[in-house]
């Protein structure tokens, strides 16, 4: 079993100058829901440009790229065929054992310069989040082994990744506040001795997974009134039973919530059952 998975921010309930919140995670799926889903997403891009085409939940992150390669007007395909393309993607994935898991944070402040400061800090923690529940995910479906994979970070700093993974594999703790993992050291459960990392562009997994966080990082949005509901709860909605702990218990299985903001984690609580589940 794999765990694919990406990263994303938005701006919270704080008013705070830069984004505050860190979503972390992605899809976790066996190796037939991972060589099937490769197909499926790959067989929907072909229609609208090619198999291997690189997508993001943002597809205007890759301009540059399609830029650099001379393939402008595949780009524009692919844009003008977002909302299509992502519905077919999610509907594909909503038709298999995949499993969300994903670990969203809150900076405990609005002020540019400290949440610039911890959030080398905060990506690790999310990152721990997710990580405690695959390690149950895992626990819990006995895989023969299990394993991490993850873009390649941003600004090439792998470093908050390894630490975490290196404590959680070894000691079954956290690096930094030393809490236990429920699920004991990662080693005992067959996991490998290190997290992957791969490139997004070339991953189609990874691509599947970007879409998973953007969504959801949408629908935190809408659950915290930043923006009226679109596309993101309308995905979520087809995939809704993917979540870890789908239907009652999403929040705190499938998705963690890390804040000292009791209002923040019950909007989302509330918006996530009223805007997908009612």
């Amino acid at each position: 079993m794999k765990w694919f998975a990406d990263n994303s921010e938005l701006n919270g309930i704080k008013d705070a100058d830069i984004p505050d919140i860190l979503i972390f995670g992605g899809i976790a799926v066996t190796s037939n829901t991972e060589s099937h889903l490769q197909v499926e997403i790959e067989r929907i891009k072909a229609r609208y440009a090619s198999s291997r085409a690189p997508i993001k939940w943002n597809m205007k992150d890759l301009k540059t790229l399609y830029e650099q390669q001379n393939k402008l007007d595949m780009y524009e395909s692919l844009l003008a065929g977002a909302k299509e393309w992502r519905l077919e993607i999610f509907s594909a994935i909503s038709n298999t054992d995949a499993t969300f898991i994903l670990a969203c944070i809150e900076s405990y402040s609005p002020r540019r310069e400290l949440i610039k400061l911890n959030k080398e800090q905060l990506t690790q923690h999310s990152f721990s989040n997710g990580l405690m529940r695959f390690g149950q995910h895992v626990g819990e479906c006995h895989p023969e082994t299990a394993m991490v994979v993850l873009d390649w970070p941003d600004k090439g700093k792998p470093q908050p990744f390894n630490s975490e993974y290196m404590s959680a594999f070894n000691f079954g703790k956290t690096q930094f506040s030393g809490i236990g993992y429920h699920c004991g050291a990662l080693k005992q459960l067959r996991f490998a001795d290190s997290a992957l990392f791969s490139n997004m562009h070339h991953c189609t997994l990874l691509q599947a997974a970007d879409l998973v966080v953007g969504a959801t990082r949408e629908l935190i949005e809408c659950c915290i009134e930043k923006k009226e509901s679109g596309q993101g709860v309308d995905c979520i909605r087809i995939a809704k039973n993917n979540f870890r702990g789908a239907p009652d218990k999403v929040v705190g299985r499938g998705l963690s919530v890390s804040t000292g903001n009791a209002k923040f984690k019950s909007q989302i609580e509330s918006g996530f059952q009223k805007l997908v589940y009612s």
